[in-house]
């Protein structure tokens, strides 16, 4: 790195709002776009995209305003997207330089490939995702041939649409995947022709690669067993849990809307959550909520008017940072061309 700066459900409560006056900007360049936080012991990673280079970045959490380290391009056509953080400071991310989609992690004095020769055109790692002890990692990836061609296209495109970089949940849904300027509201019973995606775990220590089903963006538990992802059927985008060795799936969440992009707290309790269900399925008004896994309770934690909130994280077990394109100077109200960090504490 260089230095620079068998299924259960559980029923959900109906969600309450809360005081979104606590959200605050971490960072205000109007130049870069900030999306997709991770945290992993004393470190906080993020994407960044500044012009048309794509870097992983990665802050100490105790000290964001202090020097950064990060992961850029080695070669002129290169794109490194999913930045994942690994508590003992190293950096997980995927990768083209090879031609191919591959997830990479780079350590303080090398940047090493994982197993090169598993993957291909037609696996491509999406939504990396690494336990906190760098053991585990898991992705999802189309496996319509078809769909290869386009899917690479769009993951490495340098100038990638602003709405498409900020809401990478989208690429899964022959509706959504593409910008335009109007979308149907995401809610059951809409139609999507592509194939579910399917997600794949790997384990550094040995060149095992494990497909667990149907679905995308995991997150997994401290220890790295269990996972919670996003599964969508008929338009219905909800949360599912499992362990990774199959056993014990539930589902979270059983929402008319779409609901995505989960992470889970450190104490396993939680997940954080984007969804657009307070605002009736508008692809373009999302906001964070938190479930209480135990008792299926929601609380959502933004709120505003056709803002766009994603990419969720814990900063630690009150406070979860995300990405926004509100507006600083009138987050509940107006947007910005670009996206920026913003945190918000949970009520004790």
């Amino acid at each position: 790195m260089k230095k620079l700066l068998a299924m259960s459900f559980a029923l959900i409560t109906a969600s309450s709002a809360y005081a979104q006056e606590q959200a605050q900007p971490l960072f205000n360049n109007p130049m870069i776009d900030i999306v997709y936080p991770d945290v992993a012991g004393d470190y906080l990673v993020y994407s960044q995209r500044v012009q048309k280079t794509h870097q992983i970045m990665q802050l100490n959490r105790h000290q964001l305003s202090g020097a950064a380290k990060h992961v850029g391009a080695a070669f002129t056509n290169e794109v490194v997207r999913y930045g994942a953080a690994i508590a003992n400071g190293d950096i997980a991310f995927v990768s083209n330089r090879l031609g191919t989609l591959t997830p990479w992690f780079a350590s303080e004095h090398a940047q090493v490939a994982m197993h090169p020769g598993m993957f291909q055109s037609l696996l491509m790692p999406n939504h990396l995702e690494v336990s906190a002890n760098g053991d585990t990692w898991v992705f999802d990836s189309s496996l319509e041939t078809s769909r290869a061609p386009r899917i690479n296209t769009q993951l490495t495109d340098k100038k990638l649409d602003h709405e498409l970089l900020g809401q990478a949940w989208r690429m899964y849904h022959e509706r959504l995947w593409l910008k335009k300027s109007g979308y149907p509201k995401t809610e059951e019973g809409m139609g999507n022709t592509f194939a579910q995606p399917q997600l794949f775990v790997m384990y550094p220590a040995n060149s095992n690669l494990t497909m667990l089903g149907d679905g995308f963006d995991a997150t997994l538990s401290q220890d790295g067993k269990s996972m919670v992802f996003v599964r969508e059927t008929h338009g219905n985008f909800d949360l599912w849990m499992q362990n990774l060795d199959g056993t014990n799936l539930k589902r979270l969440t059983k929402n008319t809307y779409a609901d995505v992009e989960p992470s889970l707290s450190p104490d396993g309790q939680r997940v954080a959550f984007v969804s657009n269900r307070d605002s009736r399925g508008d692809v373009l008004q999302t906001f964070i909520h938190v479930l209480n896994i135990k008792s299926g309770e929601v609380t959502a934690v933004t709120s505003g008017m056709n803002v766009i909130d994603g990419g969720p994280s814990w900063l630690d077990n009150n406070t979860i940072v995300f990405h926004s394109n509100r507006d600083p100077k009138a987050p509940n109200t107006d947007t910005v061309d670009n996206w920026r960090l913003w945190t918000v504490a949970l009520p004790k």
